[in-house]
């Protein structure tokens, strides 16, 4: 992958780079983070990407020196993925895959999924798993939670209820997650945004393009309180960016004002 500095090698079943319109504004974000300079200073910061599937995520963040933990429930992604960070050298020791569910449910309970196209939905299916909280997780002693990544079909509030130990130490500083309100099975979905708000309590929440490099925010009340509404009726999906640290004057992050009609046309 070379459509940023540093490159690495990606596996994959085909010829040719994934679909990555739908990461570009994440890509905006990331690179506000400045990973290399970061975790060249402090190497034990950790960068998390739960719902890996390529891991090109993950695989971005190990490349510029961050530590870093991939979970990927699919057999078949997480074997890509291992086979990527044998492909760049990246050192497993810094580098991990685990093919757990990542769930607010006890640790070591068991989920069972239907694949399909790379998706997985929970259901009587194929794939029985173990899950994980990622409160429980032997994370490093000490370490930092610099960037927590989470794209995993509607389980997005389940993994966050899992890690409310680390929001509320203040170990994980920067969040970004899928919102998709409008499919038939994310009902939870309406619970997603006030659930970050009221009991992880980010500085400030910012809203993805979907297709674009655009970061917009940060979201007002008013946006706020329309914002499932909104993108139920208009089917939209995107990603959200919460911050948990105060911005740093040297962030290069530049954003736009949040306008439904003008963001997300």
């Amino acid at each position: 992958m070379d459509d940023r500095l540093p490159s690495f090698k990606l596996a994959t079943h085909y010829d040719g780079k994934p679909y990555a319109d739908g990461d570009r504004a994440q890509a905006t974000v990331v690179e506000s983070l400045q990973l290399v300079k970061k975790c060249k200073q402090d190497p034990s910061l950790v960068v998390v990407d739960v719902g890996g599937f390529l891991g090109d995520f993950g695989l971005y963040a190990a490349a510029c020196g961050c530590q870093v933990y991939i979970f990927e429930v699919q057999p078949e992604y997480a074997d890509l993925i291992r086979a990527s960070i044998a492909l760049n050298n990246f050192s497993t020791s810094r580098v991990h895959v685990l093919e757990k569910a990542v769930n607010d449910l006890p640790s070591n309970s068991k989920l069972t999924f239907s694949q399909k196209g790379g998706d997985t939905t929970a259901s009587e299916g194929n794939l029985t798993v173990s899950t994980i909280r990622l409160d429980d997780v032997k994370w490093p002693s000490n370490s930092t939670i610099l960037l927590l990544k989470v794209d995993v079909e509607g389980f997005e509030l389940n993994v966050l209820r899992s890690a409310e130990k680390l929001f509320s130490e203040n170990r994980i500083h920067h969040l970004i997650f899928e919102y998709t309100a409008w499919w038939t099975n994310r009902g939870a979905q309406k619970d997603l945004i006030p659930y970050v708000e009221n009991t992880l309590k980010p500085k400030q929440l910012f809203a993805l393009h979907r297709t674009a490099g655009n970061v917009y925010g940060p979201l007002n009340r008013e946006v706020l309180d329309k914002f499932h509404e909104t993108h139920v009726s208009r089917h939209l999906q995107t990603d959200i960016y919460a911050r948990f640290v105060e911005s740093d004057e040297n962030s290069t992050l530049k954003v736009e004002s949040y306008n439904l009609k003008k963001s997300f046309a």
